[in-house]
């Protein structure tokens, strides 16, 4: 009988796999036996609690030596990644903004560039979650804007709650990220879609979601 994982929320496909014994996620994602799971989830880094992963049975590989030589094997691991943009919504330049990123075990001290982006190597094992720290003025010693992170809890665009998660880090106010289409969600959708010239009605449609993607870039 095959095994089967169960998704809860802030898991991560790469350390599923590695709960089960393998070193990067597409062990998992290409196995043919996860061809629908694949075909409901076609970005592998935006799965969704209660999805349902295949866990295939490990089989051992056999390498031939040389005798008298060097043998050289290559073992590859996938490493994960923290990756933050941040922009003003009126578009001025955040180049040279101060930024504090407390995740995991690690913490980065540094500036922005032009692009407002900061990527970070996550430790193996680390906790998914930490603080971001901002600091747009100069000179300033306490942070102008803080905010918590959670890795792993953007859920897919065809959940509401992938929804409200969009909505929200875009200053488009949802509400709670709880799946349920309230009067504060329903608001904050359609202060999206004025802002992006859609059609104004609180709905969540493809068109709408399809720009929810574009402009958060996932």
């Amino acid at each position: 009988m095959v095994q089967q994982h169960t998704v809860t929320q802030g898991e991560t496909l790469l350390r599923i796999a590695r709960q089960y014994g393998f070193r990067t996620s597409k062990s998992l994602y290409q196995h043919p036996i996860n061809a629908e799971f694949r075909a409901l989830r076609p970005d592998p880094n935006l799965i969704f609690p209660g999805d349902i992963i295949k866990i295939p049975q490990k089989t051992e590989k056999f390498m031939p030596l040389k005798t008298g030589s060097k043998n050289t094997f290559v073992v590859r691991n996938e490493k994960e990644y923290f990756r933050l943009k941040v922009a003003y919504d009126d578009g001025d330049d955040i180049t040279g903004k101060r930024i504090v990123l407390n995740i995991g075990s690690q913490t980065i001290d540094t500036v922005l560039q032009s692009d407002g982006l900061i990527e970070v190597e996550l430790n193996n094992n680390d906790a998914l979650t930490g603080t971001v720290d901002l600091y747009l003025k100069a000179g300033d010693t306490t942070p102008t804007k803080s905010f918590t992170v959670q890795i792993g809890n953007l859920d897919p665009i065809d959940t509401l709650s992938g929804v409200q998660g969009r909505c929200n880090m875009l200053g488009f106010n949802c509400g709670k990220v709880d799946g349920i289409n309230g009067a504060k969600t329903k608001a904050g959708v359609r202060e999206f879609q004025q802002a992006q010239q859609l059609q104004v009605d609180g709905i969540a449609g493809q068109v709408t979601k399809s720009r929810l993607v574009y402009v958060y870039g996932a």
